[in-house]
């Protein structure tokens, strides 16, 4: 008994440690995206309708999505991202992925649908700080940032989330 319980606290130990170290690595990795209010951003899909970020948030929140073709990880994230894009207002950000047609065909492959904006050569990312793919940021209807992530995450989160944001 007396060894199951320290393998119990060496378990508890290392899952302390690790959180602490993914917190950690989280901090770093979103540290230069905006924390309060939300940078201007308009920009064209791939389809040609214009998105306006600040027009957008008058509506209610909106979730923005920088992500790339070759993310692993978000290949598992851009369907939760997907299903959200038919309830809530969604802004996707195609990160160094190629043109508008590789991007394009990449999302007809994936049969994804949700409002895609091509940054082929990272200017928008750099602009909002971004530094991984996948990275979420929430803006608020007052305009402020209201949660950032980067990494999976899962649809119900992201709705909590959402929902949490005025």
């Amino acid at each position: 008994m007396k060894g199951l319980l320290r393998r119990l606290r060496g378990l508890a130990g290392f899952a302390l440690l690790a959180i602490i170290v993914a917190s950690g690595v989280a901090y770093y990795q979103q540290r230069d995206v905006p924390k309060d209010r939300a940078p201007a951003f308009a920009a064209r899909t791939l389809d040609g309708d214009l998105l306006d970020l600040q027009r957008m948030t008058a509506d209610g929140p909106v979730l923005l999505y920088f992500w790339a073709t070759w993310c692993g990880y978000c290949r598992a994230v851009s369907p939760v991202i997907d299903d959200l894009a038919g309830d809530y207002q969604v802004i996707s950000v195609a990160l160094q992925s190629g043109d508008g047609a590789q991007v394009e065909k990449y999302l007809e492959d994936k049969a994804l649908d949700f409002p895609t904006v091509n940054d082929p050569d990272g200017a928008i990312s750099h602009a909002w700080g971004v530094r991984v793919t996948p990275t979420i940021v929430i803006v608020g209807s007052d305009g402020k940032v209201s949660w950032v992530t980067s990494g999976t995450t899962t649809k119900w989160g992201l709705e909590a989330r959402l929902a949490m944001t005025d």
